[in-house]
């Protein structure tokens, strides 16, 4: 029987291996192969094989990403803030609107309720002259008006300073004339007025439409007076005139009433 020859060295089961380095090189070899193509075994060592990307990739890839982030949390804080001031304007825009509201200014309401007239006596200028000293009528009208304060949250002054002036007119003439006092109002305050105004002498003709009993006779009274509506939240200051046109009823006699009144103001 013949011997079998034992194998050439390297070769194990019947294949022959290819010595690779380890470290430092890329071997390529060629695989003999009947067929006319070649083939190409490439063989990496394993000292070169990276399973995870190598720190130099890591580091390229964080700092790729860092601006993107950095962006985000710009715009992040850009909207927060901007939410925040709508959300403030929405705020004060809501207060504003209910405070106008609330404290809108309104003009009182006046009303005439009594019209009286009436002769003042005042001692005569004749100084020297003991025996004729005799007392003097000065006729007058005592008005009575009536000043409603419709705000809820607001003071009224009207007349502030004693600076009002009244004047009473009949027939486009002034028949009376005088100061208008001042008063201070609370919020849904009701005050009733008295005030005289001076008559000066009248002519024949006005004085004898002033004395008809039988049927109302119309008149007009005119005040000039500065008006002041104030609150914490918001003031109003004007110059306010005020004209009231009216019936009256018997006005020479004690028994004087107002049929009918309207009054209009310049608000």
């Amino acid at each position: 029987m013949e011997e079998r020859s034992p194998p050439p060295a390297g070769d194990i089961n019947g294949k022959a291996r290819n010595p690779l380095s380890s470290t430092t090189s890329l071997r390529l070899s060629l695989t003999p192969s009947r067929s006319p193509d070649q083939t190409y075994v490439v063989q990496i060592p394993r000292d070169q094989v990276y399973r995870v990307p190598p720190p130099e990739n890591a580091r390229i890839v964080e700092n790729h990403r860092k601006p993107d982030s950095q962006k985000k949390n710009k715009c992040t804080c850009c909207c927060w803030i901007l939410s925040v001031l709508i959300g403030l304007a929405i705020m004060i825009g809501n207060i504003v609107l209910i405070i106008r509201a609330l404290y809108t200014p309104k003009c009182p309401e006046f009303s005439i309720t009594n019209i009286h007239f009436k002769n003042v006596t005042h001692p005569s200028n004749g100084h020297g002259q003991k025996n004729n000293i005799h007392p003097q009528p000065y006729p007058q009208f005592e008005m009575e008006l009536k000043i409603v304060n419709v705000n809820e949250r607001m003071d009224v002054a009207f007349g502030k300073g004693n600076n009002g002036k009244a004047a009473l007119i009949f027939k486009k003439h002034e028949i009376g004339q005088g100061k208008y006092p001042s008063i201070s109002q609370k919020p849904k305050d009701s005050t009733n007025v008295h005030f005289n105004l001076d008559v000066g002498k009248l002519a024949g003709d006005t004085e004898k439409g002033l004395e008809v009993d039988k049927k109302p006779i119309m008149m007009t009274l005119s005040v000039h007076a500065p008006l002041e509506i104030t609150s914490w939240a918001k003031d109003l200051k004007k110059n306010l005139i005020v004209t009231c046109d009216f019936d009256v009823e018997s006005l020479m006699t004690n028994k004087s009433k107002i049929k009918s009144e309207i009054c209009q103001t310049d608000f």
